[in-house]
């Protein structure tokens, strides 16, 4: 039986924890030493994680090498936050199809009092199109030519009833940021959706009337709302609901420093009510096919981005000298395997943290 950290849920007198049990079906693998070096030497508040967690290539890394993988999604989750640098993690699943109360509760049990998931908020609210067969999955090129608008785009009502409640309900105190992730959007007078200033101005009435208490943070796929009008727009909305911005790492938009950069110009800082997020998703100017089949079974950093991650690492230790906390979520698809990108960047925010923080560009976390 794996050994239980201080932060591990404890067991009760007369029976193993949920993650005990979780554990018993997905061992751990050995903990990494310097891995647990650096989680001990991070502050509590640096919450470093995957973009899921259910890969079989992980088997020897994250789990035992004779984890069953039908097992990983359901019970591997204990094995995964038993590592001690696995602060969080994506629950990318619920873009899709927002998981039970009861699945939420079950995977809430498995992981630490401090842990915390990032949550893809599901992608109807943030899809303006609906394909042929009437969904939101699928092809955003292929809905926007099908050209019929959904209902459920920035719907405060669904998203409160749908989303919202059941991710409180079932995560409770786990749940961190929730994400709405937007696809790049077709902007302009005769689309759907409007310019850049009706998206931002339908954004804010949306997110003012989701219900208080979680972080929500909105992630653009369009480079315009990070520069000029927009951006200052986009930075209103955001301080006026008490939303974050979502930093997602993609060869089709502005580098982590740039976007920090353009959010700080225009205003922004990050403090102890306004969390870092980054999702460190593509690196090397590959599509997601293109990086799924040079990387897999994703158990090695076979292509290091060097200057996404020394970017990322100066970005948290600037929001954690204004006492803010961090959320790095990392892909597969960034570096190869996001747990070794995980340990990497890990021994880089050790440095860093010993020094004066690095803001990008020299602008002022203040």
């Amino acid at each position: 039986m794996a050994r239980r950290r201080s932060s591990d849920p404890e067991p009760s007198l007369f029976a193993t924890s949920a993650a005990d049990r979780a554990m018993e079906v997905v061992p751990p693998a050995p903990r990494n030493v310097q891995g647990e070096a650096a989680a001990a030497s991070l502050p509590i508040g640096v919450h470093l994680g995957t973009s899921s967690w259910s890969f079989a290539g992980w088997r020897g890394l994250v789990y035992a090498a004779s984890a069953p993988v039908a097992s990983l999604a359901s019970e591997g989750l204990a094995a995964y936050a038993h590592h001690g640098l696995h602060r969080t993690v994506g629950l990318d699943r619920a873009f899709y199809e927002v998981p039970s109360v009861q699945t939420l509760r079950h995977l809430a049990a498995q992981v630490p009092a401090s842990f915390r998931f990032v949550v893809k908020a599901h992608q109807g609210l943030t899809r303006p199109n609906l394909q042929a067969d009437g969904t939101t999955m699928g092809s955003t090129v292929l809905a926007h030519g099908h050209g019929a608008p959904n209902p459920r785009f920035l719907d405060a009502a669904w998203a409160t009833d749908a989303v919202v409640h059941p991710l409180v309900e079932g995560l409770g105190i786990a749940c961190g940021p929730i994400v709405f992730q937007f696809p790049s959007l077709s902007l302009g007078p005769r689309e759907v959706v409007g310019d850049e200033a009706a998206v931002l101005d339908r954004l804010g009435r949306f997110l003012e009337r989701l219900p208080a208490g979680p972080t929500y943070a909105v992630e653009f796929r369009n480079a315009a709302f990070l520069r000029g009008r927009p951006l200052a727009a986009f930075v209103q909305v955001l301080k006026a609901v008490g939303a974050v911005p979502a930093l997602g790492l993609l060869p089709t938009m502005p580098s982590v420093s740039d976007a920090a950069s353009a959010l700080l110009g225009a205003g922004w800082h990050w403090s102890p009510q306004r969390p870092l997020v980054v999702r460190w998703l593509l690196g090397h100017g590959l599509g997601y096919e293109e990086a799924r089949r040079r990387f897999e079974p994703f158990d090695q950093a076979s292509a290091p981005d060097l200057p996404a991650r020394h970017q990322v690492a100066d970005l948290v230790a600037a929001a954690q000298a204004a006492g803010a906390a961090s959320f790095v979520i990392i892909n597969n698809k960034a570096e190869g395997s996001a747990p070794r990108s995980i340990d990497l960047l890990a021994s880089l925010l050790v440095e860093r943290l010993h020094r004066p923080p690095q803001v990008p560009r020299k602008a002022s976390m203040s």
